[in-house]
């Protein structure tokens, strides 16, 4: 069977902010794409994450009905990277079949989920950062 790639691609106004939102805040590694249009982080051996820059002015996030997910070793690593990186990060709980998932919001609204082990979760039902975005005043 002939190995596929699969990815997600996710609209955004502010490549730059996003780049950096996800970079640091996920931990990803350099994009292996990077120029100001189009940003593409290797996930996995068969997995990207790609930021395609748009100029619609009126992009509905928050009522898409797509998302993606992404795991991660402890929650409380993501969260302390986005307090050290200045970005509002909401995140409300949520545990299915022994994992736990946090709805998760990029600068633009942008929905994505990272999971853990149970054991590994923080034991607060909801958490939210609200911090001032070091990168754009404004937010």
């Amino acid at each position: 069977m002939k190995n596929s790639l699969f990815g997600v691609i996710i609209k955004v106004n502010n490549i730059d902010v996003c780049r950096n939102f996800y970079q640091k805040v996920l931990d990803l590694s350099d994009p292996v794409v990077d120029s100001s249009f189009c940003v593409e982080f290797q996930i996995s051996d068969n997995f990207f994450l790609t930021l395609e820059k748009t100029d619609a002015r009126f992009l509905e996030h928050q009522s898409s009905a797509t998302s993606w997910s992404y795991k991660v070793g402890n929650i409380d690593d993501v969260l302390y990277r986005s307090r050290l990186h200045g970005y509002k990060l909401n995140i409300s709980k949520r545990t299915h079949e022994g994992e736990v998932l946090y709805r998760c919001e990029d600068p633009e609204k942008n929905i994505f989920y990272v999971f853990c082990d149970k054991e590994k979760s923080n034991d607060d039902d909801k958490k939210t950062v609200k911090l001032k975005n070091l990168k754009n005043p404004s937010s």
